[in-house]
């Protein structure tokens, strides 16, 4: 019984990767999982090219929903917020469009968080340059220059 419900599993998250791929989803920006009849959503909802529309998301949503073995969706979108409601999906962006999102993941932007280490330093050394630079950028926000 326990390798039907894992047969089970792999064909509902490979009908799901088959939904989402029908639709243009964009499958390196969403994760899924199917779980005790529920299928999971994390990540972005988005296309290559874009956003998904409400309806897109309906049609998508009533796909999955429609596949067998599948009882309900839980959506943790970080662009989207997802509700059942009645025969119907409700929709709601919740994040800056994926074009702005996708600028956030360029190199050297804020969302950049690589820390490359180019040579073996103290850590009194390190932390001491920390806070010179850390009182660097405060004084350039309040146009001092700290000394008089």
């Amino acid at each position: 019984m326990s390798q039907d419900k894992q047969v089970s599993r792999y064909e509902v998250n490979r009908n799901v990767r088959m939904v989402f791929t029908r639709h243009d989803a964009d499958l390196t920006r969403i994760d899924y999982s199917f779980t005790g009849n529920t299928v999971y959503l994390y990540g972005d909802l988005v296309k290559p090219d874009g956003d998904f529309s409400a309806q897109d998301i309906d049609i998508l949503a009533r796909e999955i929903s429609a596949l067998p073995h599948v009882r309900d969706i839980q959506f943790n979108l970080n662009n989207l917020t997802v509700v059942s409601s009645g025969d119907s999906w409700q929709v709601t962006r919740t994040k800056k469009s994926a074009a702005a999102a996708g600028a956030a993941h360029q190199p050297g932007s804020s969302g950049d968080s690589t820390v490359i280490i180019n040579k073996v330093e103290e850590i009194k050394v390190v932390l001491d340059d920390l806070q010179a630079d850390a009182k660097k950028e405060s004084q350039k926000f309040t146009g001092s220059t700290g000394s008089k």
